[in-house]
């Protein structure tokens, strides 16, 4: 009888915790934080950061002085989550998936150009993410070849300091692709 008092507390304070945490969690979910026009707003700029994302991809494509590819590499780390992010390989007709590392290697001094050509706003959105759906040509000398891509969006918190002062603010980095 003892014994089934004591699991009984231990199962009903482990089942606390776990609803503790997901309290936690959803606090710092997206719709806990923001109102719905804030987070269009949020997502017009997520489509912006892909055409940036694009326009260094062209830029790291052609470019040849090696300082230059670097400072353009930067770029791309900067908005990406992580440089092992998956993409698809536009240089294949496979469209298989590959790292950011790998495509980067394959598309350096090939002279690709990439453009999107199509791009509405998601309507769905989890707890820290959304996915924007849109096409993306890609140029090289007279091929061009359009893809649908899925590609994740992350939206979360980071911690920034100021100084003395720390500060929460929601930071939008490109995630996996997909077609």
């Amino acid at each position: 009888m003892k014994i089934k008092k004591i699991c009984f507390i231990v199962l009903f304070s482990f089942s606390g915790l776990a609803f503790g945490q997901e309290a936690l969690d959803h606090s710092q979910s997206i719709k806990a934080n923001f109102n719905a026009k804030s987070i269009k707003a949020y997502q017009e700029n997520s489509q912006q950061k892909l055409n940036e994302f694009y326009e260094y991809l062209t830029l790291y494509s052609h470019e040849k002085d090696a300082e230059l590819r670097n400072q353009i590499l930067k770029n791309i780390h900067s908005i990406v989550e992580s440089e092992s992010i998956k993409m698809l390989d536009f240089t294949l007709p496979s469209k298989s998936e590959i790292s950011l590392q790998d495509f980067l290697t394959l598309i350096q001094n090939e002279s690709y150009q990439f453009q999107i050509l199509e791009q509405p706003i998601s309507k769905e959105l989890e707890w820290k993410q959304w996915t924007n759906l849109y096409t993306i040509q890609v140029k090289k000398d007279n091929q061009i070849s359009d893809y649908s891509i899925q590609q994740i969006i992350l939206f979360q918190p980071m911690e920034k300091r100021f100084g003395s002062k720390t500060k929460t603010v929601w930071e939008i980095k490109l995630g996996n692709q997909s077609h």
